[in-house]
Formats: C-alpha cells, structure tokens, sequence
C-alpha cells in the first residue's frame, strides 16, 4: 500500500457516494434515517456533486502533485478527520443511525489513518 492507491481507493469510495447522492438520492438520504423531503432532495444532490468533486481531486492528486503529495495527503488526512469528527457526532446525537453511518466512520478512519501514516515525513 501507498499513498497513490489510498488516493485513488478513497476516489472510487467518494464516486460512490457522488452517484448515490446524485442518482439515487431518495434511497442515499433513507438510508441514514431520514424522511426525505423535496428540499432534503435538493441538498443531497448538492452533497452528490460535492462528493464527485472530491472524487476528482483524489483520483487527480498524485499524478500532479508529485513531489508534494505528502503534503497534501497530511491536509486530506485533517479533512478526512473532521469528516469523521462530524459523522460520529451526528451518530451520538441519534441525528443519522444505522448500517450506512457505521460504514462510512470505519471507513474513513481508515483513511485518516492511511493518509496520516503514509504522509508523514
């Protein structure tokens, strides 16, 4: 493992999310428990492009970063912890619940820990 693989694995987990958030967005948004309103519709999509522009950026990192990809690992790695910060948050106040909320803390501890080890000096 590498910092370039874990950039493009965490690209194909946000491509993921992006088509769930954009395509199937009623079933994306049902699955943290939530009663999906038009509105919440609208938002998901939103999140969804957000999620495909990340995917972007982490597909794209290590072929134009080159020699200062740790240093942008190290910053996705702070990103990726404030991400979990909030999921586990949002999991504790019960304002998201089940399997879909579960996953995605595993998973993205797993790359703040990933980003973190493989970007340090």
């Amino acid at each position: 493992m590498n910092l370039r693989i874990i950039f493009k694995v965490q690209a194909i987990i946000l491509l993921i999310n992006a088509i769930g958030g954009l395509f199937l967005t009623t079933l994306f948004l049902q699955q943290a428990g939530w009663n999906v309103t038009p509105n919440l519709i609208t938002l998901g999509q939103f999140v969804g492009t957000t999620f495909l522009v990340f995917a972007i950026w982490s597909w794209r990192f290590p072929d134009v970063a080159t020699e200062n990809l740790k240093s942008i690992g190290m910053l996705v790695a702070i990103g990726n912890l404030l991400f979990l910060l909030i999921i586990l948050f949002h999991i504790v106040t019960g304002a998201v619940a089940g399997p879909t909320a579960y996953v995605n803390v595993i998973i993205t501890a797993l790359f703040v820990l990933g980003f973190y080890f493989y970007s340090r000096s």
